[in-house]
């Protein structure tokens, strides 16, 4: 008996359909004359008098797109917030955003003009120092806001400089190569004050102990040793809020010390008591424009 099998029914290529472009449910005006769609492909239909009303850069009533989308670089979560201070409604909750959400709509807000949301969200970028203050500095220096500037720079003053450079303009670049010299410049002063230091000896007899202890700062060799080394992890450190707290430790005794008239406890107090008040004592980095 001879079978006669049929192999997999194929459906006409007409019969399948294309997916509809999804459409921002907030964003969906019955009386929209422009869509624009995000980069992660949704469309926003919005009106046109409201753009022209709120904003400075998009398309006003004499630019006709013909009824095309115009599509643009920003996410939809980005331009759901952006567009939010266009329309007539309740401005959005910008305290909830992430930093990474709230820097997209303040880079929007500065490409679109979109002027109550600018100053929101320059004031909101405050909440998230120290830990962004690099994301900051790069947008409010590309935005010439001088006084983030100031509040963010002093928070990277132990982060990599080339790390900082790469994201400032070039009327910037020196003068934070000044500024991140003058961080340097403390911890040079106090590596110097350590080589300069007088060595305690293993051998000085128990009757001078007390007396040497009294002259001057000392140290032991395996000590300063010590010292300089801790030094060179403080200057690693890129958080300046870790370097501030490490400078305030009380330092106790080492085990490893070879000297009875060795003060390394009272000498890393003077040390890095001298640290931080030239740290403070630092000029605000407008000042080195």
């Amino acid at each position: 008996m001879l079978l006669i099998t049929q192999g997999p029914k194929m459906e006409p290529e007409c019969s399948v359909q294309a997916e509809k472009t999804p459409i921002h449910p907030q964003f969906n005006d019955s009386e929209a004359d422009v869509t624009f769609q995000s980069v992660d492909g949704i469309l926003f239909n919005l009106r046109r008098k409201y753009l022209e009303l709120n904003t400075g850069a998009f398309p006003g009533a004499e630019f006709d797109t013909r009824g095309e989308v115009t599509h643009l670089t920003e996410t939809s979560k980005v331009l759901e917030v952006l567009f939010r201070f266009v329309y007539p409604k309740e401005q959005p909750d910008v305290e909830e955003l992430s930093f990474i959400t709230l820097a997209g709509v303040a880079e929007a807000a500065e490409k679109y003009e979109v002027y109550a949301a600018m100053n929101i969200c320059k004031l909101q970028m405050k909440r998230f120092l120290p830990q962004d203050a690099l994301g900051i500095l790069a947008h409010a220096s590309k935005h010439d806001y001088p006084k983030l500037i100031q509040e963010a720079v002093p928070h990277l003053g132990r982060v990599s400089m080339v790390t900082v450079l790469e994201v400032l303009p070039p009327r910037y670049v020196l003068p934070f190569v000044r500024y991140h010299e003058s961080w340097n410049s403390v911890f040079e002063d106090a590596l110097k004050a350590i080589i300069e230091m007088k060595v305690a000896s293993p051998s000085n007899p128990r009757q001078h102990w007390y007396f040497e202890r009294s002259l001057k700062p000392q140290a032991c060799h395996s000590c300063m040793m010590f010292l300089v080394v801790l030094l060179q992890e403080l200057k690693a450190l890129e958080s300046v809020k870790d370097l501030k707290e490490a400078l305030s430790k009380t330092r106790p005794a080492l085990s490893s010390c070879i000297s009875p008239a060795c003060r390394y406890s009272s000498v890393c107090t003077t040390i890095f008591s001298d640290m931080k008040t030239k740290l403070e004592g630092i000029p605000p980095f407008l000042d080195f424009l």
